[in-house]
């Protein structure tokens, strides 16, 4: 029943043609319609916010919107399931055997990055993961717009190898922790940790021989290295490359298709709405399913601004989560939607361009060797504090951090705790004797001059010696 479901939810999902257009825009409608009414029914907190609209006849516009401060005061007031409550979702999420299972047997549960300044708990029911899997698999791989040509290569087996952070209860985990059973019986999945050596790595994939591979933009380029130093050796039945969950810059993105011969689509999404875009097969933008989620961008005031205009934050309205509605959600991204046609001839808007999450470059010295340190060398520690409101970390002097934490509303923070967690990190990643940083608890972290909070910065300086990165790009093969 399951493997049905799937096939006709990918079937209604296939990329639009002219003729679906106004079908597509009043299944959007009742959508629509459907969440607003389902959140005052079940949600107390929308009930009391949408006191005195009418929401048979409302614009988008006439809704108040939801910051994930907001959210999280009032998670359990949020949650439509009267039997799910934080305490219990938070008690889950602690046990590491959870990961992949059901809460209460019919919720995916996941932590945010954190990656905006202060991590969240997001719940979504089987009905949403399912049409999550379904966007992916009709829109995200180079396909025939035939229904049963793409079935047939839906069962064929495919192998997948995905970079990311090892099995756990963030976002981009949580995608493949929920693969559908049916599935996995023929798509062969390889998990693999942006923390693992290169050569790791190298051994892993040699084996695999992917034919598609999905990662972060630094994993993507460490395997370029690879592949280049000819030590990744695959042997040509690479598909596809799919960026998740970092910028690509155009320069990176050019430098790995020429290496690898296939082209890379790029995914903006978030744990709020998994399945937002579906990376475009022509460009490097992503396009949006806009029959599934409102994405508004709108200035510092919330109002929208024109297309191929970059605004200063977006608000996010998940039109197939019912568990736990989203709706005009506050996110600090900087996102552009183009003013054109897409050039691959999609009929689904484009978004262009997505500089919110843009982080600066942190490194460290390791017995004279420089090494770049990820950002998530961290931000994995904060994945489990849900009273912390906003993060900062600063590189301060070689090998020196600090974190600034800023408690929520009425919560505390303990400095040694939050000390405990970035340590258990870094000694995970063998930097223990390597790395030191200081703990702050503050009550706001003070944003830039643009109104923005940059949550990872380095106030030290490159480290000596180096490179340039746009020479770097031009002299490698």
């Amino acid at each position: 029943m399951d493997q049905v479901k799937l096939a006709l939810a990918i079937r209604s999902l296939l990329p639009p043609r002219p003729e679906d257009m106004e079908a597509r825009a009043a299944a959007r409608e009742a959508r629509f319609r459907k969440l607003l009414n389902y959140a005052n029914e079940n949600s107390p907190y929308y009930r009391k916010r949408f006191q005195g609209i009418d929401l048979n006849t409302c614009a988008i516009t006439d809704l108040p919107t939801l910051t994930k401060a907001q959210m999280m005061e009032n998670l359990d007031d949020i949650l439509t399931d009267r039997a799910v409550r934080r305490e219990g979702l938070e008690r889950f999420m602690s046990d590491p055997s959870n990961v992949g299972s059901y809460y209460k047997d019919n919720y995916a549960v996941c932590h945010t990055s954190g990656s905006q300044g202060q991590p969240a708990i997001i719940v979504q029911d089987k009905p949403a993961i399912l049409t999550t899997f379904a966007a992916q698999f009709a829109r995200g791989t180079p396909v025939s717009r035939r229904f049963l040509p793409f079935l047939q290569k839906l069962f064929n087996p495919a192998r997948f190898a995905i970079i990311t952070q090892k099995p756990g209860f963030y976002p981009s985990s949580t995608f493949f922790n929920y693969f559908p059973e049916r599935a996995r019986r023929y798509i062969k999945l390889q998990r693999l940790s942006v923390f693992d050596p290169p050569e790791v790595l190298v051994e892993k994939l040699n084996s695999f021989q992917p034919n598609f591979i999905t990662g972060y933009t630094s994993a993507l380029e460490t395997i370029t290295h690879e592949l280049h130093a000819g030590r990744l050796k695959l042997n040509g039945d690479l598909q596809q490359m799919t960026n998740i969950s970092e910028p690509l810059p155009e320069a990176i993105a050019q430098r790995v298709e020429k290496a690898f011969g296939v082209h890379i689509t790029n995914v903006y999404s978030m744990a709020e709405c998994m399945a937002l875009t579906c990376g475009c097969q022509a460009t490097h933008g992503s396009h949006l399913n806009d029959e599934l989620a409102f994405l508004e961008i709108v200035d510092a005031n919330n109002r929208p601004v024109p297309k191929g205009t970059a605004g200063s934050k977006v608000l996010l309205t998940n039109l197939y989560n019912l568990a736990q509605p989203i709706i005009r959600y506050e996110i600090d991204d900087v996102v552009t939607i183009s003013a054109e046609p897409c050039e691959c001839g999609s009929l689904l808007p484009l978004v262009k361009a997505v500089e919110g999450r843009a982080k600066d470059q942190f490194w460290v010295d390791v017995n004279g060797e420089i090494r770049d340190l990820p950002y998530y060398v961290f931000l994995l520690a904060l994945h489990t504090e849900t009273d912390l409101a906003e993060h900062q970390f600063l590189q301060t002097g070689v090998n020196k951090f600090v974190l600034r934490a800023a408690p929520l509303a009425g919560r505390t923070l303990s400095a040694e705790k939050l000390r405990e967690l970035i340590q258990r990190s870094v000694t995970a990643e063998g930097l223990a004797d390597v790395i030191t940083f200081d703990i702050e608890i503050v009550d706001k972290i003070t944003p830039e001059h643009s109104g923005k909070v940059r949550r990872a910065k380095n106030v030290f300086g490159p480290p000596p010696s180096a490179p340039n990165p746009a020479h770097e790009l031009a002299s490698e093969p």
